[in-house]
């Protein structure tokens, strides 16, 4: 796999070496799955590729002929095996962007790295911006990103965490304190990871539906991002510690990110989207990041393992956990009789409950985010006000700031629909013939005093003007 004529710069050696593993594996896994003749296959195509690329005319004669008229069935394994080799390469290249990264931080811990939230907030200072300044700066600012379906985009969420699976292996062996039997164990499992992948299907047989566009932007929403968001925000109060002198533990920032999303709402694009794909999609938004707070309480309810012989709770807390008692019967059947001096991992626990019983739908779940973000600040006070602030503080503070970015909503949905079909319906719901000639305050406050009223549409619609 190795290139003799390619120079790579000394600090891209470990790439190079990791490139270097993945290519061995894929190959182990080719010779393994589909033979010993679909690697050679594979080995002489790429070959006579990289000859071709170089000016060869003789590989490029016969590249092209070993190419012209393929068997589909073959055609098929060595796309999957130059797919699995390119994948596996792209995230040997992120994993290489971290080790560079730290090794950046390594060599001058003091020195930004160009681009970064703490060389732009140092900027900032330098150019005499108070903190004052920059904290209004801050609240101005609104970032959301807005994930779009794309039709040629239809990876399994199964690959996806295969992928996520193969990226964090991959961190792994940027520990310089593993044993070479521990390498070797990485290896092995970076080749189950090939191998099952192979053995996957990479995208479903069938047309793709709304609903398999949903489930691909929720594993984006939901297993990334949602684990990283909180990183965003500490790089910031670091940033202000270092360069404004604040406690980066207790300064208080805002909400400065959120996230959007087309799919399930794109009715101008995907003939596919109507009321029901509209309902749909919010519901298994919600059950998507409820859920995630769901695992996550239980996590922090393992973590704040405080006896109240040892430490004290707030008042504040120690009343709301009383009341759920009452709401929460099903809560005492789930916390031990030995965790009953343990206040913080009772409520959390019953947090828990109440976050089960939102997924539900059942009476006793919370109404909105609201509630369940005051009872986790609960937790917070009571931490701050009870030396908890190496006890747990940080890791619920994380939480805290999941919840302000993503709600029980995880991202806006963004409903799509070309507004002269909106005219156009509004007009025959209404039976009013001259909507269109309105202007848009005529027709804001015509629509405001008709929903006021409570008042529907006047006649029949037809298929169009019903998914309108």
């Amino acid at each position: 796999m190795s290139r003799p004529d390619i120079e790579f710069p000394p600090k891209h050696a470990a790439l190079r070496e990791d490139v270097h593993m993945l290519g061995a594996l894929v190959g182990d896994v080719l010779r393994d799955q589909g033979g010993v003749e679909l690697f050679e296959t594979v080995e002489r195509d790429r070959t006579l590729a990289i000859a071709r690329r170089g000016g060869d005319a003789a590989a490029d004669a016969e590249l092209e002929a070993r190419v012209a008229g393929r068997e589909p069935a073959l055609a098929r394994d060595l796309e999957r095996a130059f797919s699995s080799w390119f994948q596996a390469v792209n995230l040997a290249e992120q994993v290489h962007r971290i080790r560079r990264r730290r090794a950046y931080f390594q060599d001058d811990a003091e020195r930004p790295q160009p681009g970064g939230v703490d060389d732009a907030i140092g900027r900032l200072k330098a150019q005499g911006l108070s903190l004052e300044a920059l904290m209004q700066l801050l609240r101005s600012l609104h970032i959301m990103p807005v994930f779009m379906a794309h039709p040629t985009e239809s990876t399994r969420r199964t690959i996806l965490r295969k992928q996520l699976k193969l990226a964090e292996l991959l961190y792994d062996r940027l520990n310089p304190t593993l044993a070479p039997s521990e390498r070797r164990a990485s290896a092995g499992q970076i080749r189950v990871e090939l191998t099952t992948h192979w053995q996957t299907e990479d995208h479903p047989r069938q047309r793709l539906t709304v609903a398999d566009e949903r489930e691909h932007v929720l594993f984006f929403l939901a297993e990334v991002l949602y684990r990283i968001v909180p990183n965003f925000y500490e790089e910031i109060a670091e940033a202000l510690g270092k360069h404004y002198g604040v406690d980066p533990q207790t300064v208080e920032l805002p909400t400065i990110l959120r996230f959007g999303s087309w799919v399930g709402g794109d009715m101008d694009g995907n003939p596919d989207v109507h009321a029901k794909s509209l309902r749909d999609t919010l519901a298994r938004q919600q059950q998507t990041i409820v859920n995630a707070y769901f695992l996550e309480v239980q996590s922090l309810a393992q973590l704040l393992s405080q006896s109240a012989s040892r430490v004290g709770v707030s008042a504040a807390l120690q009343k709301r956990s009383d009341e759920y008692v009452t709401l929460l019967p099903g809560a005492r059947s789930s916390s031990l009789t030995r965790h009953d001096r343990m206040p913080y991992r009772v409520f959390l626990l019953q947090v828990a409950e109440r976050l089960r019983a939102t997924y539900d739908g059942r009476p006793s779940g919370y109404e909105g985010p609201l509630q369940f973000q005051r009872d986790i600040d609960l937790v917070v006070d009571s931490l701050l006000a009870h030396r908890g602030q190496y006890a747990g503080l940080f890791a619920v503070r994380r939480l805290q700031r999941r919840i302000a970015t993503f709600g029980f909503h995880l991202a806006t949905l963004e409903v799509r629909q070309h507004s002269g079909i909106h005219h156009s319906v509004l007009a025959r719901a209404l039976d009013e013939s001259g909507w269109g000639t309105l202007d848009r305050r005529a027709r804001l406050t015509r629509l405001i005093d008709l929903i006021a009223r409570d008042i529907g549409p006047r006649i029949e619609l037809d298929a169009e003007g019903k998914r309108a």
